[in-house]
């Protein structure tokens, strides 16, 4: 092999090298993102540990160079190489494991030793191919060019098309069988020929079967593990898991689903004294006739079904984030999947804030927002002032905006400083531009009038029910009432608040604090 074919059998591994890297980097943000329940310090930490990973591998590839075994060095880079690929391969496994019985902050060393493997390939790689001569930088240049542009397809082949259509487990097991090539590739540039070459190349390609058939145990109750962590037991199965490049939904058997690892919701629309079901209700009790409602926050489309069904209104319109809700999801829920058929309800895949900025003129009589925990990454986005101050100018007047404030009292402060009249309905905010209007007698004929595809919501002979409920209304400040009934008034809210900080967008809320 004469050296301008070294140096393009060089550019392609460089290449492959960054293709690879930059996809198990891909796999390990999400792994960290679900384990973490989407804590924005989870992505910080995962680059950090990442990085410091290559840059421990480009150090540890000195020991490696200058020594002027050049062939010899090389036999030995395929083998690093080989087992970098292998560690890289099972990253994502042995986590899962490890965090059922340690906390998964103590799991970002083995991130460390495996991206300081693959961080080692690069700089070797660059070191065997490039001569010392006066073209030593361009060529440099050139491999590096290369690796930057095998990363940038890492971000556009696996981010964008592997993780819409294949499982972390398919993917991780592709990736390793494309390392196995770079390990055949390196031992070719090495000068390998004959038999020897044919023994490598044939222990590699045992070495793919072993991956592709260990990987089906390997991945196997993944992510329950990752979400259960230390209440997981052996054989629990989640009677759904969905993944895309949106990010991961799962549904246990008792049909709580899950974005991300996080709680959802309940795939019912059952309403009972107590439950906290009664928040989509509760429009009845305070608005009149809510023709027009804007959800944001699809998830498994229970809230969209309740709202959809409301006596009197017209028109929802839902926007999600996750396409994979509605096209994947929903389609295998009884629950819900009438409501991707309901002629009311037209689904967008969108960011609400994003879809509220480029449509300034619509406005509507209610805007839910079924918003998930407050301090996950990117929850100040929903939960800001500025938000709120968006919503606030697609109101209809006399319009209500409710939304889950999760449990946090800052939250809570920044709406009610935004918005004149505010209750606090369990963990929900409701807030309006004009006194907030409670009719029990309403309330209670609404909830007599709604039905579902397989019935009423009550029965006759539950009407009893029907009272319990809507006796919330006579509670309104009573910190003594049970859950059921806690509905706390505006001047309490802001009394719980003192001393708060407003969640701005620049502040940035509870996400790193």
């Amino acid at each position: 092999m004469n050296g301008r074919q070294r140096f393009l059998l060089a550019l392609v591994l460089a290449t492959l090298t960054g293709y690879i890297s930059l996809s198990y980097e891909i796999l390990w943000v999400r792994l960290y993102s679900f384990v973490s329940g989407s804590r924005a310090w989870a992505f910080g930490a995962l680059l950090g540990s990442y990085l410091i990973g290559l840059a421990l591998g480009s150090l540890w590839s000195l020991r490696f160079q200058g020594s002027g075994k050049g062939q010899e060095e090389i036999r030995a880079l395929s083998g690093f190489v080989g087992l970098a690929n292998g560690l890289g391969f099972l990253v994502v496994p042995l986590v899962s494991w490890l965090v059922v019985w340690i906390p998964y902050g103590w799991t970002f060393p083995v991130v460390v030793l495996a991206a300081s493997l693959l961080g080692a390939a690069l700089p070797l790689i660059c070191h065997f191919a490039i001569p010392p001569d006066e073209k030593a930088g361009a060529r440099l240049s050139y491999l590096y060019l290369g690796n930057i542009l095998g990363s940038g397809a890492g971000s556009l082949i696996t981010g964008f098309v592997l993780m819409d259509n294949f499982s972390l487990g398919t993917i991780s097991v592709f990736l390793a069988c494309l390392g196995f090539l770079l390990v055949l590739g390196l031992d070719f540039f090495s000068g390998k020929r004959g038999r020897l070459l044919c023994l490598r190349a044939g222990v590699l390609v045992v070495g793919i079967i072993v991956v592709m058939i260990s990987g089906s145990f390997l991945f196997k109750g993944l992510y329950e593990r990752l979400q259960l962590k230390k209440d997981y037991c052996w054989g629990t199965e989640f009677e759904m898991v969905v993944e895309s490049r949106f990010g991961v939904i799962t549904i246990d058997e008792d049909q709580k689903i899950y974005g991300g690892g996080m709680y959802d919701g309940t795939l019912s629309v059952d309403l009972y004294p107590g439950s906290w079901m009664i928040r989509p209700y509760f429009l009845g009790a305070v608005h009149e006739s809510p023709k027009k409602v804007l959800e944001i926050g699809l998830s498994g489309g229970t809230w969209a079904k309740i709202l959809a069904n409301h006596p009197g209104v017209e028109e929802l319109t839902v926007v999600e984030i996750n396409g994979a809700y509605r096209e994947r999801v929903i389609p295998q829920v009884e629950a819900t999947r009438s409501i991707l058929k309901n002629p009311k309800i037209t689904i967008v895949t969108d960011d609400g804030r994003r879809w509220l900025r480029r449509h300034r003129d619509r406005k509507f009589d209610a805007i839910i927002l079924n918003s998930t925990y407050h301090f996950r990454e990117h929850a100040t986005n929903l939960l800001s002032r500025e938000f709120m101050q968006l919503v606030r100018d697609h109101l209809e007047p006399g319009g209500i905006f409710l939304f889950n404030a999760t449990g946090s009292s800052r939250v809570a402060k920044t709406a009610a400083e935004v918005f004149p009249h505010a209750i606090l309905l369990l963990n929900n905010v409701l807030v309006s531009n004009a006194p907030l209007d409670f009719d029990k007698d309403r309330w209670r004929r609404i909830l007599q009038d709604y039905h579902y595809e397989d019935g009423p919501l009550f029965r006759e002979d539950e009407q009893g029910e029907i009272e319990e409920i809507v006796s919330m209304l006579d509670h309104i400040g009573d910190r003594e009432a049970d859950g059921s009934r806690r509905i706390l008034t505006r001047a309490q809210i802001i009394e719980d608040g003192e001393g708060l900080e407003v969640v701005t967008d620049d502040n940035l809320g509870h996400e790193f604090n």
